[in-house]
């Protein structure tokens, strides 16, 4: 799988999600656009927006659609990412098909990749809040694992929980006393690979914050592909809505 191809399923995925066509990706600066069935699902106001390649996409339901506008139009790309109505960014990567190469395993473990129905050997195991949680009911949304085994406990886990038909997404866990050796991009590097194997594209997300986090994408061999917001002010679950609503109201 080329990057070509990686690319169109990425537009795919996300054209899917905001309920748009393909060719939005393909406009230059900034692009309004309403979603429907999108917005009522969250039954709150949704404002989202998404930067890749030469697009900006503002993804709003009708009823901020007014306010968006005015607040986003002619407004440079970072001051769009800075408006006081968003919060958080993700930065989101794709395989470099181009550069990367599967890494050699760090020989003080030993590894097991499990799949489906196999995870729920792992029912119990805490500490791994990015790569394999379940719940009361015994379910996870995580599909395939990939991990990590040093004296007899789990050193690190990456898994992927399917985000679309041809899109999974990775996260990864190291305990704090095996981190610094590079564990955690081995991880998330084989589990890439094997999710490519199988005509999937692996996507790894990382806070705009997480320096660590996207450092061990780049080391496992992802490249930045889109960046963006994943909450807004007008659905109340910022730490600062009061402080912002209270500066509005002034």
């Amino acid at each position: 799988m080329d990057k070509t191809e990686i690319t169109t399923v990425i537009r795919e995925h996300l054209a899917d999600f905001l309920e748009c066509g393909v060719d939005i990706f393909q406009q230059k600066g900034l692009v309004f656009h309403v979603v429907g069935s999108r917005a009522e699902a969250y039954q709150k106001p949704f404002f989202q927006v998404i930067s890749m390649e030469n697009a900006i996409i503002a993804a709003v339901s009708s009823s901020v659609l007014k306010e968006a506008e005015r607040l986003l139009t002619g407004k440079s790309r970072e001051e769009i990412f800075e408006c006081p109505l968003l919060y958080g960014q993700s930065v989101y990567f794709i395989p470099d098909v181009k550069q990367s190469r599967r890494k050699e395993v760090l020989p003080e473990y030993t590894y097991r990749m499990l799949e489906g129905e196999e995870l729920l050997e792992l029912q119990g195991v805490k500490g791994f809040d990015n790569s394999l949680m379940f719940d009361a009911d015994g379910n996870t949304g995580t599909y395939i694992v990939f991990y990590a085994e040093r004296d007899g406990e789990i050193a690190g886990l990456a898994g992927a929980s399917i985000e679309s038909e041809r899109v999974w997404e990775i996260g990864v866990d190291v305990k704090e006393k095996y981190r610094k050796g590079g564990l955690a991009s081995v991880l998330v590097n084989h589990l890439m690979y094997s999710i490519l194997d199988k005509n999937m594209v692996p996507i790894y997300c990382s806070a705009s914050s997480n320096t660590a986090s996207q450092a061990t994408a780049f080391r496992a061999g992802f490249q930045p592909c889109w960046v963006s917001t994943y909450k807004n002010i007008l659905d109340g679950s910022s730490g600062y809505d009061e402080m912002v609503r209270r500066l509005y109201s002034e």
